[in-house]
């Protein structure tokens, strides 16, 4: 019997096998919305199921720090990436203490290097990407249609669902059409290595990162060095502003820019490309959802945003403590682990009428799937919002006359992004 000793929230093959443990959520948000978690694997930590919590911890960046550690994960796992920032340290010449990433950083320097990017993604410079991005999708469902129709099924996954966001988030960091591909599988190759369908004969999980992650940092450094050695502040996408971007009135090291490069290849492509196949699954076993989107278009935007709520592809982030606290009286120690399960708060029932529902015509979707509130949220959240309303408004003729051959093929990547591998459709019979 499920109960707040026996329930699991950490065990990557459930959520494969079984989907989000939204039972476990469930019983935590009415039970005890903030739980002292002891697994086996795992050091104890705190989890936060609210939407009012999760909203809270992200706003408070003085109490709750980024620096220290983002995700849940098994020791296995930390001492993967500790081994890697140790040889990226070594083969960069920095501090392996550095940040790896945009969301290790706490302010002001996560301020002052997201204020370098924002200009390529705030509202007005996204909406002007609007027509380009319709093209696209256009053309990526055309062809998603010969293929179905040529071999009798077609994977959503990676015949649609994959192309806008790698043409999206390449074009903004500004690389080359020719190198797409290969980018779209080394990142593939990285954040899935533990799958054996990206791993060559006879390699490991550790050796598919390996190879996958030196090839992607090998990639990124040469572009980084060419836009470093051209940059005359002229340039306008991502890594030419990077390239030619102060902070405190230095420029940024090399390391800083080909990090952050890296990671808005890998954060940009998967979740788009998972949320965008998640929310045709939903549509299809939806009909009726799908029916109403079909005869008024004008519920697009609506439906993007329940489409973010129901599959919330990014699960938690976790914060650090920086000075004791209390939430719903439950006292927080400065320096223990806070973990944000942005799942739970997407089915609050405090927040979302009938949260187990999918409908599209949901008003006042207050769904946390960008990260919550605060200054951590999604950069790239209004570039994600226009990809979805493309390849949908591009697909949505199509839907209606397809059918799912099987279940998805679903994984978890360090309890922290929903990654489906495959969705397999066809025409209806």
């Amino acid at each position: 019997m499920l109960s707040l000793d026996t329930l699991d929230i950490t065990d990557e093959k459930s959520y494969a096998d079984k989907g989000y443990p939204y039972q476990e959520w469930d019983l935590l948000r009415r039970e005890a919305p903030v739980f002292w978690y002891e697994r086996p694997g795992f050091e104890p930590f705190w989890v936060l199921t609210k939407h009012e919590d999760i909203a809270w911890v992200s706003r408070n960046t003085k109490l709750f720090s980024s620096a220290q550690r983002v995700t849940v994960d098994t020791a296995d796992a930390v001492e993967m990436l500790e081994a890697e920032l140790e040889q990226r340290a070594q083969m960069f010449a920095h501090s392996p203490t550095d940040p790896p990433a945009l969301s290790y950083m706490d302010s002001p320097h996560h301020r002052h290097l997201r204020q370098l990017m924002a200009p390529c993604f705030t509202p007005k410079a996204v909406s002007a990407l609007e027509q380009r991005f319709a093209s696209l999708a256009a053309s990526y469902v055309k062809e998603f249609t010969e293929r179905l129709d040529r071999d009798g099924s077609a994977d959503v996954a990676r015949h649609l669902s994959a192309r806008l966001p790698v043409a999206a988030i390449c074009e903004l960091v500004g690389a080359p059409v020719e190198d797409w591909d290969s980018i779209f599988d080394w990142t593939e190759g990285t954040t899935a290595a533990a799958d054996p369908e990206y791993r060559l004969e006879g390699e490991d999980a550790e050796a598919a990162f390996r190879r996958n992650i030196t090839a992607l940092n090998g990639y990124v450094a040469n572009l980084v060095q060419q836009r470093m050695a051209a940059a005359d502040g002229t340039g306008t996408d991502v890594l030419s502003r990077l390239a030619a971007g102060r902070i405190d009135g230095r420029p940024l090291a090399f390391h800083e820019i080909l990090y952050t490069i890296f990671n808005l290849l890998v954060a940009g492509i998967g979740t788009t490309r998972n949320a965008t196949t998640g929310g045709i699954q939903a549509l299809l076993n939806h009909p009726e959802q799908l029916r109403r989107l079909v005869d008024d278009p004008s519920l697009l935007d609506r439906a993007v945003e329940e489409i973010l709520r129901w599959t919330t592809i990014a699960l938690h982030f976790v914060r650090t403590c920086t000075k004791d606290t209390e939430i719903r009286g439950r006292r927080i120690r400065k320096g223990e682990t806070v973990a944000l399960w942005y799942p739970s708060g997407n089915r609050d029932e405090d927040v979302f009428d009938h949260p187990y529902q999918f409908d599209i015509t949901r008003e006042n979707n207050a769904q946390i799937a960008f990260g919550g509130h605060g200054e951590h949220v999604c950069l790239g959240s209004h570039l994600a919002r226009l990809e979805l309303r493309a390849v949908l408004r591009a697909v949505l003729p199509l839907l209606s006359e397809l059918e799912l051959v099987r279940d998805p093929d679903s994984s978890v990547l360090h309890l922290q992004v929903a990654e489906i591998k495959r969705l397999v459709v066809r025409r209806k019979k």
